[in-house]
């Protein structure tokens, strides 16, 4: 289940830079401590590194964003340069995607911690195509990515001492979104039928179109039976069951009392206790 549902949204948004009590309190596990710099060589002296974080960001959310702001918090003056791959490279090695290259792009552009995107972007990375971008360190999870017979294409990077590890949101995927979507395929087909789009815009056949729109009016007509019986429940059975629960209670309790016992109900063959004869 994803995590965003805990968190407060009334408090102010993230700010960059230095993370404050806010920042600290709803993303304390993604900060990571600021790297000595002194341990680089490639970067010593410069007040401005950059930091490069490259991915598909299909249907951008929050865990995209996340990964983005570690990598935007590593050093006191970060300028983020986003890689997006392209369509084609993505349709190849990973799968087809729900939006398009240039919908994409405009998403991580949109991104407040992007500085800069470079579209498209290589899937392998190499030291040349870093230093032809200025690029000091790439972000990536720990973890090795492999591609084929290559263990990890992040390797030579990492070899170079320019990796930056951050870590993963694994309470929300680009996989999971679309595995919602379809685990509620019919429910979203009938939303968008009933919002004006034609049944060739949804790539679905006649019969299917006429079986959820009949299958909307079966769920109508329960609801609606469903809420008449509620209401009635509610304003003639509830009301009459109390009172005839509250008027048994008080016959109960008058018996308890010692009082005159409620003797309806009794028939008139009852035998009655006679006073005793001499």
């Amino acid at each position: 289940m994803s995590d965003c549902k805990k968190q407060n949204y009334s408090t102010p948004a993230v700010k960059l830079g230095e993370p404050d009590e806010i920042y600290a309190e709803r993303y304390g596990h993604l900060i990571n401590p600021v790297p000595d710099i002194s341990q680089y060589p490639h970067v010593r002296g410069k007040d401005q590194i950059r930091i490069y974080v490259d991915g598909v960001f299909d249907m951008f959310h929050f865990g995209h964003a996340r990964y983005i702001m570690q990598a935007k918090n590593k050093f006191p003056n970060t300028w983020i340069v986003a890689g997006v791959s392209s369509g084609e490279t993505t349709n190849e090695l990973k799968g087809r995607t729900v939006m398009t290259e240039e919908e994409r792009c405009e998403n991580v552009r949109q991104c407040r911690y992007v500085d800069e995107v470079i579209c498209p972007a290589p899937w392998c990375l190499t030291l040349e195509f870093l230093d032809q971008h200025n690029i000091d360190f790439v972000a990536q999870g720990a973890d090795p990515y492999p591609m084929g017979d290559i263990p990890d294409i992040y390797k030579p990077i990492k070899d170079a001492g320019r990796f930056l590890p951050v870590f993963r949101t694994n309470s929300v995927s680009t996989s999971e979104l679309i595995s919602r979507i379809i685990a509620e395929y019919d429910e979203y087909l009938t939303r968008n039928l009933e919002r004006g789009y034609t049944r060739h815009d949804l790539g679905i056949n006649i019969l299917t179109e006429k079986r959820l729109r009949v299958k909307k009016r079966v769920e109508g007509v329960q609801k609606r039976i469903h809420d008449y019986v509620a209401d009635f429940m509610a304003y003639f059975y509830e009301p009459i069951s109390h009172r005839i629960y509250a008027y048994l209670s008080e016959g109960e309790a008058e018996d308890e009392e010692g009082e005159p016992r409620d003797t309806r109900g009794e028939t008139a063959d009852t035998p009655t206790q006679q006073p005793e004869t001499k």
